[in-house]
């Protein structure tokens, strides 16, 4: 079958360009299906020019937006497959990307991010599309590359997840599969033409396809706010009410985060929400509660799954749930079977746990050029039915009386964190590979109910002379921001197994509060904040993060901040100071009294208080 008759591009096969139908509300304004159709094929031909191949790569780099979106619909039409770049992430992990899916062009664009990605990915020597500022798309470059192709059949985008062998993993996504699953969801969910569907996930995870692809099918409204109000919780719940966003899917941490934002704005409920999805997390009856009082007119789907295979099984919430020991994640999807079974592959008991395998045909061809993990995770039907496999997804799960899924815990040391997922073992190989360093072992610990930060554990060698900070400086060069320990424990010997692996459960506990040895990011004790805006900073600190009043050079990350609770602590600064920080500024100057020196900056200096 030829790639553009693949159902996931219908939607726009017969749309006009002057079709009026709102498709994409973004901060520049609303643009309708006939300008996405009309991009869609500017770009198109641009790229039929270049004698891309079916199912050959091309790795997209454009700012968030309707050109984002129009620029992966219109590398699907022509049989290619997309690969997203963040320009924002580091460069190595970029190339390690580019250079894994065998992409031989770069499409992007003239802004900050679009720069980046050409300079991080020069080296490679790729082919260049530039999308201009008028929505016109021309080639800078031609690819004089022509190897063999890498991506199987059928491949419609290949998403990097973290990889316990220390590089990202290409975990591939068929149009078949998206397809399948999307048209479910949207009918699951009750998409439809008067939808507007909030566009939340990183276009590097596969929850933005699903965002994508179920609103495109349904003829309903796709809300891209920009990068800067996706990072800002109070932000999403203005764009939310403004454009009286329907139905949203992410992870129970946000939600909590938004839940708690929408009460800090006033904001009773949002009662123009009519499903919430929520996936990549546990979700607690807790949260339940707060949902549906946040939510009233919503129905809460909990689903679970995994990249491989988009997703296995949905519940319904009930009230009950709010009463419950755990909330179910439900029952298998259409075209999916869920079993249980031991370590040995033999069916379990009632009532014991089993890891979950997931038996279907719309599951991942495998690891794009791992055949030994592809091996190691999935194998054939025993039924011997045709295109069907088995995917062993590493979770361990119970059955309730009723037949549905229970969630327990992972088999490995994977996990997931702010409905990101994120191996650990990538993590602790980057951390081996930085100098001085002999052992190391990084675990999560709860901060909070439903907010986790990492911790490394770390024996150094002889001699070893880096400090945390330079530690942690290394790996924001190779790693996600959000793989970076937040904190950092160095042990002269690291708790052994008899089988001399780490033990994990005798690493020791980390004191949370902020007087507590250890806190700040320098692993000793802080020195007592000093000047009125450190004092007065420390205070905010403590009442957002419930610790003791750090001292000056305690790291705000390492106290248990994270992305969820930078927007609090700016509404905090701009209503104490009158001081509007930028969010970036707390990434630069993440220590108090880095962060007390740049509020005052921003401050007249008429008014910047001395001890």
């Amino acid at each position: 079958m030829h790639p553009n008759t693949i159902p996931l591009l219908a939607p726009l096969r017969g749309v006009r360009e002057d079709d009026p139908r709102p498709a994409i509300i973004a901060a520049d304004g609303v643009r309708t299906y006939g300008d996405l159709r009309r991009r869609v094929t500017r770009y198109s031909e641009v790229l039929g020019c270049l004698g891309l191949r079916p199912y050959e790569a091309v790795a997209i780099g454009v700012e968030y937006g309707p050109d984002a979106v129009a620029a992966i619909l219109a590398t699907l039409e022509v049989g290619a497959a997309f690969v997203w770049l963040d320009g924002g992430q580091p460069a190595a992990r970029n190339q390690n990307v580019a250079r894994g899916c065998g992409a031989r062009y770069l499409m992007t664009d003239s802004g900050q991010g679009g720069r980046r990605l050409v300079a991080d990915l020069a080296q490679l020597n790729l082919g260049q599309l530039r999308i201009g500022d008028d929505s016109t798309a021309f080639v800078e470059r031609v690819s004089r590359a022509r190897g063999e192709a890498t991506l199987p059949a059928d491949t419609a985008t290949v998403v990097y997840t973290s990889g316990s062998t220390g590089t990202p993993k290409g975990i591939v996504l068929t149009r078949s599969g998206i397809d399948q699953f999307t048209e479910w969801y949207a009918g699951q969910v009750g998409l439809s033409p008067d939808a507007r569907q909030f566009q939340w996930a990183q276009f590097t995870y596969d929850a933005a396809s699903v965002e994508i692809f179920s609103t495109m099918r349904s003829g309903a409204t796709l809300v891209m706010p920009p990068p800067e109000v996706k990072s800002d919780v109070r932000a999403v719940v203005e764009w939310i009410l403004r454009h009286d966003v329907t139905h949203m899917v992410t992870a129970p941490s946000l939600y909590r985060a938004l839940i708690d934002a929408a009460d800090g704005t006033g904001t009773a409920v949002l009662d123009k929400v009519r499903a919430l999805t929520v996936s990549g997390e546990e979700l607690r009856p807790a949260l339940v509660a707060k949902m549906r009082a946040a939510f009233p007119r919503a129905d809460i789907y909990n689903m679970y799954g995994q990249t491989e295979n988009i997703a296995a099984t949905f519940h319904l919430v009930t009230p009950e749930d709010e009463h419950s020991p755990a909330v179910p994640v439900g029952r298998p999807l259409p075209g999916r079977e869920v079993v249980l079974r031991t370590a040995d592959g033999d069916d379990v008991t009632d009532g014991e746990l089993g890891e979950v395998w997931v038996r279907s045909r719309f599951l991942t061809p495998g690891y794009l050029n791992e055949p030994e993990l592809t091996d190691a995770a999935f194998f054939p039907d025993p039924c011997g039915e045709p295109g069907v496999r088995i995917y062993r997804t590493g979770d361990l799960a119970g059955l309730l009386p009723n037949g549905e899924l229970v969630f327990h815990r992972r088999v490995d040391h994977q996990i997931q964190l702010h409905g990101v997922r994120v191996e650990l073992g990538e993590i602790e190989a980057a951390l081996l590979d930085v100098a001085d360093i002999v052992n190391a072992a990084v675990v999560p610990r709860e901060i909070d109910e439903g907010r986790s930060q990492l911790v490394a554990y770390l024996q150094r060698g002889a001699g070893a002379a880096m400090s945390p900070e330079q530690i942690k400086a290394a790996l924001a060069r190779r790693l996600p921001r959000n793989m970076v320990p937040a904190r950092f424990v160095v042990l002269d010997e690291m708790p052994l197994t008899t089988f001399g692996k780490i033990d994990r459960r005798r690493l020791p506990a980390v004191e949370s509060d902020a007087g507590a040895p250890g806190a700040g990011a320098s692993g000793g004790a802080d020195a007592a904040a000093g000047s009125a805006t450190e004092r007065r900073l420390a205070l905010i600190w403590s009442q957002i993060l419930s610790v003791r009043p750090p001292g000056r050079e305690a790291d705000f990350f390492a106290l248990g901040g994270d992305s969820l609770t930078v927007p609090r602590v700016r509404d905090a600064v701009l209503a104490g100071f009158g001081v509007r920080v930028p969010l970036s500024a707390f990434y630069e100057c993440p220590r108090l009294d880095q962060l007390a020196e740049r509020v005052d900056m921003l401050r007249p200096q008429a008014t910047v208080g001395t001890p």
